[in-house]
């Protein structure tokens, strides 16, 4: 039987009323403490009705690539825009260039990507020297 997060929430509350109505003031920890687990509970609930997709965006698995904002790079080449974000060819930063190469998931993983909001891989590019 699988106990929901109502529940834990709904007994910290009688809890905290009863021990605060009776001056039981040691009953104010447990009903924190029974407060915390339905937190706890909740967030697990909350975990399991996301779709894949949104949790892929979200959680960051051991073998995937972190998430990283876009904030730190400088589009070139504007493609389309993805979940309200630009996505770009080419990202810039910190003088390195990354190329994109497709959505995460959707492409051959590579240890030598990273992963920009909104899941998308980038390539680092080559960088050649130009005679003059």
């Amino acid at each position: 039987m699988k106990t929901h997060s109502s529940f834990f929430f709904t007994g910290a509350t009688v809890l905290t009323l009863f021990g605060l109505l009776s001056g039981h003031w040691l009953m104010l920890p447990i009903a924190f403490l029974i407060a915390f687990c339905g937190m706890v509970v909740a967030d697990r609930e909350q975990l399991a009705d996301m779709d894949a997709r949104t949790a892929a965006m979200l959680l960051v698995l051991p073998s995937q690539h972190p998430l990283l904002p876009l904030d730190h790079f400088h589009g070139d080449e504007l493609m389309f825009y993805q979940a309200g974000s630009p996505v770009y060819r080419v990202l810039q930063a910190n003088g390195a260039s990354w190329e994109l190469v497709g959505e995460y998931g959707k492409v051959e993983d590579d240890s030598g990507c990273i992963r920009v909001y909104p899941g998308y891989l980038y390539r680092r590019r080559s960088t050649s020297v130009r005679q003059g």
